[in-house]
């Protein structure tokens, strides 16, 4: 892999701020929810809360233990002439970061959602960084390269935040359902399909991953429709299924 002292400095910048800005966003989300937040706090008593909130201490907890040796590590190399070793450190990487982006996911009394996206920001700079290595590396993959990070990133918008319903009534338990499995799968999906990208520049383009999103993603969407339309959510769910069907399948074909 052609990776520059330069490149190497750079993902370890973008992997260090999101760790720490979604840590210290989520720790707030912590402390500050109990009371915090209108219908999301949690003294209301709302058993969606507790949910929400239980997920996002434990997530919290999970993501600082996984990622206390990655990011001393990323640290301690990016304040030094030596580069971090990557390749030996993807895979508790990912983990990490999917351990702490499942209480990202969770909308609880206290959310800072810009902070969050500069979080998500960091964690895609990375990702550019690791597709212009590609580049550079192989010639003959930079168009599997440059769809992966495209791909990946729209993928990983389509991960639905949990919300609370307020006037769903009989459909308020499938929605909860369809939202919380599609936040639980999704991310281990994308963390699996960011896993392959940050190891070989490319990713899978398996069509088990769309076909799964557009039903769980779609599924939260529509359950939901009645009472509010997830414009976010489905915007990123079209763009991701066209972009895929546009170009995945042939860099899919063209990485082999």
């Amino acid at each position: 892999m052609k990776e520059t002292l330069l490149t190497n400095k750079l993902k370890i910048t973008g992997l260090v701020v999101y760790f720490i800005v979604l840590f210290i966003e989520r720790l707030l989300a912590v402390l500050l929810s109990i009371n915090h937040g209108g219908v999301y706090a949690v003294l209301t008593g709302n058993y969606f809360n507790y949910i929400t909130y239980g997920v996002t201490c434990l997530s919290l907890a999970a993501g600082t233990v996984l990622m206390i040796k990655p990011l001393f590590g990323l640290l301690k190399a990016l304040f030094s002439k030596a580069g971090y070793p990557f390749e030996e450190n993807y895979k508790a990487i990912v983990i990490a970061a999917m351990a702490l982006l499942y209480g990202g996911m969770m909308h609880t009394g206290f959310t800072l959602a810009p902070i969050q996206f500069v979080a998500y920001g960091f964690l895609i700079a990375s990702m550019i960084v690791r597709t212009v290595e590609k580049c550079k590396e192989d010639k003959s993959k930079r168009f599997a390269s440059i769809v992966s990070v495209i791909y990946l990133t729209l993928f990983s918008m389509t991960v639905p935040v949990c919300y609370i319903a307020l006037k769903l009534g009989a459909l308020t338990i499938p929605f909860y359902i369809a939202e919380f499995a599609a936040a639980f799968v999704l991310i281990p999906v994308f963390g699996l399909m960011l896993f392959k990208f940050f190891n070989d520049g490319i990713t899978n383009f398996s069509i088990i991953n769309p076909l799964i999103m557009l039903i769980l993603s779609g599924a939260a969407v529509a359950l939901k429709w009645s009472e509010e339309i997830n414009a976010f959510v489905l915007i990123f769910v079209i763009l991701t299924t066209v972009f895929y069907l546009a170009f995945g399948i042939a860099a899919g074909k063209k990485s082999k």
